[in-house]
């Protein structure tokens, strides 16, 4: 039998090898048919075929005619409305559940498309094959019906049909770049920001070893005291629930071995992985070094990968050779977005490092982890199934994972601090409160005063030492040092002593070496639109902020003027709604909430 219509043949393989009996086993997981006796199972397994659509492969697209009802056996569903060059996502589907049925019913074209985001395995009935075994089964209908209904309740309540399942693996294809270690923080740091359930899967070849801890540091890297499951046993798997260590830390965990002869695990490695997505929210896979068939098939049929690499030369080709890879196999679906390099063992100036990896890569480097010290330790955990050496909280590194760890859940928090001239100095009393409650900051945005607070604060000015700045102010002498009065009249200051002023408290810094990613916001009155900078210099960024028409000396280049950003945007919240923040801490000390939400509603 020929696959949809229109559908490209790498998409899709039929499963015409599957012996009956196992066919019946199969449709006997679904759970709408799990309580029928086997009479009607052989039925309805006569009735239908079995289809394996490979990762990104559409199952219908949107006005397609109703020719199937779909059940999903493995693998994870997702099902969009294509709307002006972008997708909205409608449901998230996996195993267990099925899709199709009220175009079926009702005759009427399908409203979604449905996309395969692993390889799936799906049962589809064709459309009056599925109306006659209603029609010999009525309970079904009942069952059917009920399902349909909490499914319609929930869209008009808007209440989710439940969360999609997200996959991260974490590979590092040089030994030590401390992928374990990323791993099993980045799983903590989820549960802890997101209260939802976390799965950490560990997965070895049996031919690699538990490396044995060999400095005071090295034993924040999780070792597995339970003997290792064997993979091959437990693909496929009916129950994940079955095999998981639960109770011991906020996160379920899983320690699976495999040998790397088994052909068949190739192929089933997506079931095994997207056997997680009916209970977990997040399921982070920690993978050996050996970029094997295991391993490669593992990263392609994840959401995320997370690639760790050490700054050296070696590691830096090895993990191009996996770009490369990874960009042959996710075809289209790569990105940097969906793959993430991370540079590990970085000193404490990273900025260096983070730029020869680039150039070495070709490829933008996410983030540097941060070395730990032996002084981040803090606890030592130590059950029975691992055992690891716990972080200092508001260490450099748990700091930089638990930020990652919003960013990827989607509760990253920002702070947006306005323009006002001096009542933007309300900003240090602010940011003092933020301090002292340890309200934890993702992301600075500021225009004009707020981007100078901002700015300071962002490279590890305290609060205290920003009033101290402040105060330096007070005195008339103070203000006419930087009173440097320029003619002809473009400004009535040049801003060079300003520009010292910057210098000398930025020291040089770019935005790349902040404590905590920065915008700053400028207006090109050129072209008349905002300047959103967050590269470069940091004192010139700030300067270009606060060039306050008619005071400062407007900042000319070759082809733009530019102004103080507080004068077309004084508060720029729509960056961060730009960048997808949802959580924003804005302060305001200029505009009154109803230019402030007009301002929102226009992004």
């Amino acid at each position: 039998m020929d696959g949809p219509p229109g559908l490209p043949a790498d998409q899709i393989t039929m499963a015409f090898d599957v012996p009956f009996l196992t066919q019946c086993r199969l449709v006997k997981r679904i759970p709408i048919f799990s309580s029928l006796n086997w009479f009607r199972l052989q039925m309805i397994a006569r009735q239908g075929e079995f289809v394996r659509y490979k990762k990104g492969g559409l199952l219908v697209e949107k006005g397609a005619p109703a020719d199937f009802v779909f059940f999903v056996i493995s693998g994870r569903i997702t099902s969009f409305v294509p709307e002006d060059g972008e997708r909205r996502e409608v449901e998230f589907i996996h195993k267990g559940m099925f899709f199709g049925i009220i175009s079926a019913l009702t005759g009427e074209t399908h409203s979604q498309t449905f996309e395969a985001l692993n390889d799936s395995t799906i049962f589809r009935i064709p459309v009056a094959r599925f109306k006659t075994i209603l029609e010999k089964v009525p309970g079904l209908g009942v069952r059917f019906s009920r399902i349909l209904s909490q499914r319609i309740r929930n869209r008009v309540t808007r209440t989710s049909c439940g969360p999609r399942s997200t996959i991260i693996s974490v590979y590092g294809p040089v030994a030590g770049a401390g992928g374990s270690t990323y791993a099993l923080h980045l799983a903590l740091a989820l549960a802890r920001e997101t209260s939802d359930p976390v799965a950490l899967v560990s997965i070895r070849s049996q031919k690699t070893a538990d490396r044995p801890w060999t400095s005071g540091t090295d034993e924040v890297r999780p070792k597995w005291k339970a003997l290792p499951r064997d993979l091959s046993v437990l693909v496929p798997i009916e129950q994940i629930s079955s095999v998981m260590t639960k109770g011991e830390l906020p996160v379920d965990l899983l320690n699976v071995t495999f040998e790397t002869s088994t052909e068949s695990l190739v192929q089933n490695i997506a079931d095994f992985v997207s056997g997680f997505s009916d209970e977990y929210r997040y399921v982070i896979v920690d993978l050996p070094s050996e970029l094997d068939d295991v391993v490669m098939k593992t990263l392609v049929q994840s959401d995320h990968v997370h690639l760790l690499t050490l700054p050296k030369p070696e590691a830096f080709k090895a993990a191009r050779a996996v770009l490369d890879r990874l960009e042959q196999g996710l075809k289209a679906a790569f990105s940097e977005d969906r793959v993430k390099i991370f540079l590990s063992g970085a000193q404490e100036d990273p900025e260096p490092s983070l730029k020869s990896a680039q150039a070495a890569l070709d490829y933008d480097v996410t983030d540097a982890l941060p070395p730990i010290g032996v002084e981040d330790l803090t606890f030592l955990h130590d059950s029975a199934t691992i055992e690891f050496k716990g972080l200092d909280p508001i260490c450099p590194y748990q700091r930089t994972v638990s930020k990652l760890a919003r960013e990827l859940s989607g509760v990253s928090i920002g702070l947006v601090l306005g323009g006002g001239a001096a009542f933007g100095l309300a900003h240090i009393g602010v940011l003092r409160v933020l301090e002292e409650e340890k309200v934890p900051i993702d992301v600075v945005v500021g225009s004009s005063m707020g981007a100078l607070i901002g700015g300071l604060w962002a490279v590890g000015y305290s609060s205290d030492e920003l009033e101290k700045m402040a105060r330096e102010f007070r005195n008339r002498s103070s203000l006419v040092k930087l009173m440097d009065f320029v003619f002809p009249l473009s400004g009535l200051i040049s801003g060079k002593a300003i520009t010292a002023w910057l210098n000398a408290k930025f020291r040089g810094k770019a935005f790349s070496q902040t404590r905590i990613p920065l915008k700053v916001v400028a207006y090109d009155l050129i072209r008349r639109k905002d300047l959103v900078i967050d590269d470069g210099d940091l004192a010139e960024a700030i300067r270009k902020s606060i060039s306050i028409p008619g005071v400062f000396q407007p900042i000319t280049t070759q082809d733009q003027l530019i102004i103080d950003g507080g004068v077309m945007n004084p508060l720029p919240t729509d960056v961060l709604v730009a960048r997808g923040v949802k959580r924003i801490i804005a302060v305001n000390v200029l505009q009154t909430p109803e230019d402030v939400i007009k301002g929102y509603q226009k992004t």
